[in-house]
């Protein structure tokens, strides 16, 4: 995939170079959303076969989640500094560099989200650490094992999609998802059930089938890269030189930086969203149910913004390769605006259809209702929540790194977390109260980061 010309920028007009921007932006975002959308449908489809199988299915599903997806966000995000090395290899044309960028990104995912995994295994432990009580820490520990394995799966898969996707081949991981929910909701189908003799195992079944596809996903991926044509001058294959990939553990130091910055933002911003879901269970187990599945919605729709993100991150960092700040600055913005307007359309439709959506995740009258009523407060999560990953992700994409991760520890530790307890504790809010925290501070962090690109984007001239 090649970027839309620039040549005639010199005497382009706003409105001609705003339409080139959201094109090439969409272009490349559009199958980055569905694919990240994709990870997270396959929650939906747990989440909403579970709310068939039987009540506290989807509770005991959730803990086991708020375990595993802050240990994963963190691996995830550590992974993540491949993708703006490798755009900027791109757009300086350096092929071979950006292959090399995967192998060392690869090495770097495995030795991570190992120790992760093993971290998810003590899920019962954590749970038990948080204040749960027996009868939740258990069948929440119990789905954390089963989703443990998949940590290291999933983190290849993702560090192989970035590498795609900032070399402007993102239709791969489309594809590779598409076949991995088919192949999760047969297995969920199997084993939630226990279907043609197989075991009827619950929560846990649908954790097991989650496993087993990531790691048929995360082969498909590398089986794609390394059978490209010439793979060998693309420098996916070649000699290894050392433990920690070509050129060593010194010439992974970028991606290793831009990546910690990534790993603990995310990692702030989802222990402060699990922290949500830990307050939700202490208003009981009805709360829970209906707040899990309304995080579940913002999470999926969520993967919408973040693909914006992606797509963002990827054009910032290949116009900042090419040596074209003011093209990279204006990528951000395009990025911002393009979320906004997204998000907003989104969130309306939410809004509109939140007793039907509510509908969809379980046929239990009461969950439906305290469900939808949530939803009226998610609808307005989408934009500032999209908008801040967005930012962070075109703050990270011109070399920045620690600015970022002040702004989500401020955001979603200093404030959030407290702001959460507090609404739930003293300020006489039901469950939408831990809603109305996320919309504040995620509005804060957008603020923090839109500053900082535009300090680091401030001497870029309009063409």
């Amino acid at each position: 995939m090649r970027d839309t010309p620039a040549a005639t920028q010199g005497t382009e007009s706003l409105g001609p170079r705003i339409a080139r921007h959201v094109a090439d932006l969409l272009r490349l975002a559009w199958p980055v959303m569905l694919s990240r959308a994709g990870i997270l449908l396959m929650a939906f489809c747990d989440i909403a076969m579970l709310g068939r199988y039987g009540p506290g299915a989807v509770g005991e599903a959730n803990l086991g989640l708020s375990v595993f997806v802050p240990v994963l966000v963190i691996a995830i995000g550590l992974s993540s500094g491949i993708a703006p090395v490798v755009a900027h290899a791109f757009g300086r044309g350096d092929w071979a560099e950006c292959g090399q960028a995967w192998r060392r990104g690869m090495v770097w995912a495995v030795v991570i989200s190992t120790l992760g995994a093993w971290a998810v295994w003590q899920g019962e432990w954590v749970l038990a650490a948080l204040g749960q009580s027996p009868d939740f820490a258990a069948p929440g520990g119990a789905v954390a094992q089963a989703l443990a394995p998949g940590l290291v799966a999933q983190t290849v898969f993702a560090v192989s999609a970035f590498y795609l996707e900032a070399t402007r081949r993102p239709m791969a991981g489309l594809v590779v998802m598409l076949f991995a929910n088919l192949a999760n909701f047969g297995l969920n189908w199997l084993l939630i059930y226990g279907n043609a003799g197989f075991p009827e195992m619950g929560a846990v079944g649908a954790a097991l089938a989650s496993t087993v596809v990531r790691f048929g996903a995360a082969v498909a991926m590398v089986g794609m890269i390394l059978t490209q044509r010439e793979a060998r001058r693309a420098g996916v294959t070649g000699p290894q030189e050392t433990f920690w990939g070509p050129g060593g553990w010194r010439a992974g130091y970028l991606m290793r930086k831009l990546g910690l910055s990534a790993g603990l933002s995310n990692g702030f911003e989802t222990v402060g969203f699990a922290t949500m879901s830990l307050f939700a269970a202490t208003l009981g187990p009805l709360a829970l149910d209906a707040y899990s599945i309304s995080h579940n919605l913002v999470s999926t729709l969520f993967m919408v913004g973040l693909g914006l993100a992606v797509a963002t991150g990827v054009r910032v960092g290949i116009e900042t390769g090419r040596g074209r700040p003011d093209e990279a600055a204006f990528a951000g913005w395009t990025g911002l605006g393009v979320a906004f307007v997204t998000m907003g359309i989104l969130g309306a439709a939410v809004f509109l259809g939140r007793h039907q959506i509510a509908a969809i995740y379980t046929d239990d009258p009461a969950i439906i209702a305290r469900a939808g009523a949530l939803f009226m407060f998610a609808a307005f999560a989408f934009i500032p929540d999209s908008a801040q990953v967005v930012m962070g992700q075109a703050v990270r994409a011109l070399g920045d790194a620690w600015v970022a991760i002040v702004a989500y520890i401020l955001a979603f530790t200093v404030l959030l977390i407290p702001m959460g307890w507090w609404m739930i504790n003293r300020g006489g809010w039901d469950e939408s109260g831990l809603l109305v925290a996320i919309i504040f501070c995620c509005a804060v962090a957008v603020a923090l980061l839109a500053w900082r690109f535009r300090v680091l984007t401030r001497g870029a001239r309009a063409p």
